[in-house]
C-alpha cells in the first residue's frame, strides 16, 4: 500500500468518525435551535409591547386647546425638555 492509499483511508475513516458524531449531536443541536428561535420571538414580542408603553410614559395630556398637564414617571429627561413643555403649556393656555 502506498502513501496516498493510506491517506485516502486514513481520511475517510476519519469523515466516518465525524458524520457519526454529527448526526448523534443534531437533535440536541435541533432542539437548542429551536429554543432560541422562541426565546428571540418572546423578546420581539416583549419589545412590541414594552414600546408603546415608553413611548407614552412622557408624553403629555393634550386637550383640545393644546396642553393642559404633563405627566412623567423617569427621572432621566433633560432640564431642556422640561423648559420647553413649560413654554408650551403657558404659550397655549
Amino acid at each position: 500500500m502506498d502513501e496516498e492509499r493510506f491517506e485516502e483511508i486514513w481520511e475517510r475513516a476519519e469523515a466516518e468518525h465525524y458524520g457519526q458524531r454529527l448526526a448523534a449531536e443534531y437533535p440536541a443541536w435541533r432542539a437548542r435551535r429551536r429554543r432560541v428561535a422562541s426565546m428571540a420571538m418572546l423578546t420581539v414580542a416583549a419589545a412590541g409591547i414594552a414600546l408603546p408603553l415608553w413611548q407614552t410614559s412622557i408624553q403629555p395630556v393634550v386637550q383640545e386647546e393644546g396642553y393642559t398637564v404633563a405627566y412623567c414617571n423617569r427621572t432621566d429627561i433633560a432640564d431642556q425638555y422640561w423648559a420647553n413643555m413649560a413654554d408650551e403649556l403657558l404659550m397655549n393656555s
